[in-house]
């Protein structure tokens, strides 16, 4: 998976957002119609929503008690 800059003019294909991509994930060993167009704005939840979820899970490693 690669995340590269859009070179068309597209809009962002998350939700009910509207704003222009500004992005493009594409993903590997899939055709061009595969390929998710996304904004900045969309890109910075993603990662703030995956941060949190890493975050939880190195959290719940942490507490484990080994015997």
């Amino acid at each position: 998976m690669e995340l590269v800059k859009c070179r068309y003019r597209m809009n962002c294909e998350l939700g009910a957002c509207g704003n222009r991509a500004e992005y493009v994930v594409r993903f590997a060993r899939t055709g061009a119609r595969s390929n998710l167009h996304i904004c900045g704005d969309c890109l910075k939840e993603i990662a703030r929503l995956a941060a949190a979820t890493a975050g939880e899970k190195n959290e719940r490693k942490i507490g484990c008690k080994k015997n």
